[in-house]
C-alpha cells in the first residue's frame, strides 16, 4: 500500500523534475565545493566562490535544459537561466556568505555549507520560473 503510494507520487512530473534537478544540483555542488577549497587555498573565499560557481554553471545550464526539463535551449532560456544563476550568485550566495563571515564572523570554510543549501533551494524555484516562461513564450510564438 505504502509503496504504491511512493510509485504514484515518483510518476508526477514535478517530482520527476525535482529528483533530476537534485541529481544535477548535487553533482554540479560537488564540483563547485571542490573548485571553491581548492582555489581558497591561494584565492581570497568570494574569488573561490565566483569561481566555483562559473564552472559549475556551464555544466549545471546544458544538464537543466536537455535533462531536468527536458527542453530546448533557446537564447531566452539561456539569458534567463544564466540570469537566474547570476542573481543565486551575486545576491543569495555572496549576501549570505557575506553575513555569516563579516557579521556572524563564521570561517568562510564552515559558511559554505549552509549556503550552498540555501542558495540549493532558492535556486530551484528561480530557475524552474525562468524555464517555464521560455517554455510558454516559445509555444506562442
Amino acid at each position: 500500500m505504502f509503496e504504491g503510494k511512493i510509485a504514484e507520487l515518483l510518476k508526477k512530473k514535478e517530482i520527476q523534475q525535482f529528483i533530476r534537478f537534485c541529481i544535477v544540483g548535487g553533482t554540479c555542488a560537488l564540483i563547485d565545493a571542490t573548485i571553491f577549497y581548492v582555489v581558497r587555498l591561494f584565492a581570497p573565499y568570494l574569488v573561490a566562490l565566483i569561481s566555483g560557481y562559473i564552472l559549475s554553471l556551464c555544466v549545471n545550464y546544458l544538464l537543466t535544459i536537455y535533462w531536468t526539463f527536458q527542453t530546448r535551449s533557446s537564447i531566452l532560456n539561456l539569458v534567463g537561466i544564466v540570469g537566474a544563476h547570476l542573481f543565486n550568485l551575486f545576491v543569495v550566495r555572496m549576501g549570505i556568505m557575506v553575513f555569516l563571515v563579516e557579521v556572524l564572523d563564521l570561517k568562510d570554510s564552515i559558511a559554505y555549507l549552509p549556503m550552498a543549501a540555501i542558495s540549493a533551494v532558492t535556486n530551484y524555484f528561480v530557475v524552474r520560473a525562468v524555464v517555464r516562461y521560455s517554455k510558454r513564450k516559445r509555444e506562442k510564438m
